[in-house]
């Protein structure tokens, strides 16, 4: 009887260890988790924001050591006279980019979401440099295509990483407006009073104040216990009244939506803050919007953002489905 269950024991376990050895092998081979390449071809650090030249060395660089998968084409220029890039990825091969089922991803199209750019960007040597490394890359272009821009916001893009700003500006791109409705266009924008780079907020000492710097970070203010009594009071971000209205920085670059600017349910300004005059009046937007036209393949796609820690599900319309 001992004998009996050792040996089903025995051979439940080899039973078991295959098994497991199998279920390895398949993820190795299809389903490895994300990471650095071992050997990667194009060699890019990932521990900074690109600018636009920068994006568009390691895009040739791309095309360069990897001829067969990626082909880099500019859709159209920004307002400022940008290329808005795009790349092709798929295995060419096996087929014309245009015959297979597509996905199109982009990012950036808020200025200030920089990081949506580098994870595009990484989305794209990542499926390079993993293709005849894993199964599941390799036969994944094989079969399909991605069209991957990594910024359709190239102006405000490099504005935003070069230039004096706040955390959230500009979030649109660089067309002037009249933001403050006063017949001029962008008489007021931010000041850089200590030239320091970055658009901070003014504080000063007060008895009243609500709060104290943060020990870890000096830089930083801490709201204080109702109970307490803080030391320093804001008084808004820094910047001076330039045409006298009695506002501060209230007419500069932007202020306009882009996200606001695609055809599908548009309405006007004063029902959707921040749309401009009509659907596609932004030149980046009209860009993609012509591309994704041409290629009528495309039948998934991803616009990265930087905030929320979810993937939201676009606006959809049940016209035109039917109804199971």
């Amino acid at each position: 009887m001992k004998l009996k269950n050792w040996l089903y024991t025995t051979a439940l376990g080899a039973a078991l260890s295959i098994g497991t050895l199998q279920t390895g092998q398949a993820q190795e081979r299809y389903f490895r988790a994300i990471g650095t390449p071992h050997n990667p071809k194009v060699q890019v650090s990932w521990n900074r924001y690109h600018t636009n030249l920068a994006l568009e060395e390691i895009m040739r660089e791309m095309v360069k050591q990897h001829p067969n998968l990626v082909k880099l084409t500019s859709i159209g220029k920004s307002y400022e006279g940008n290329d808005i890039w795009v790349l092709t990825i798929t295995d060419f091969k096996a087929g014309k980019a245009e015959d297979k089922p597509a996905m199109w991803i982009d990012g950036n199209i808020h200025s200030n979401e920089i990081q949506g750019t580098e994870f595009s960007l990484y989305t794209a040597w990542y499926l390079t440099e993993m293709y005849g490394d894993l199964d599941f890359i390799t036969e994944l272009l094989k079969d399909k295509t991605f069209y991957i821009a990594p910024t359709i916001n190239p102006d405000a893009h490099d504005y935003f990483i070069k230039e004096a700003n706040t955390q959230n500006s500009p979030r649109s791109g660089m067309m002037i407006t009249d933001n403050d409705g006063d017949g001029e266009f962008g008489e007021d924008p931010f000041d850089d009073l200590n030239k320091d780079g970055h658009i901070t907020m003014m504080i000063r000492k007060s008895p009243t104040g609500r709060y104290v710097k943060d020990q870890m970070d000096p830089r930083k203010l801490i709201m204080v216990a109702p109970d307490q009594q803080g030391e320093y009071e804001m008084l808004g971000y820094e910047g001076v009244d330039r045409d006298g209205d009695g506002r501060i920085n209230e007419d500069g670059i932007g202020y306009y939506d882009p996200n606001r600017d695609w055809g599908w349910n548009w309405q006007p300004d004063y029902i959707q803050s921040g749309a401009l005059r009509y659907p596609f009046s932004v030149p980046e937007n009209r860009a993609v919007m012509e591309f994704v036209m041409k290629h009528p393949n495309i039948a998934a796609a991803q616009s990265y953002h930087n905030y929320g820690g979810m993937i939201l599900r676009g606006p959809g319309d049940c016209r035109g489905f039917r109804h199971l």
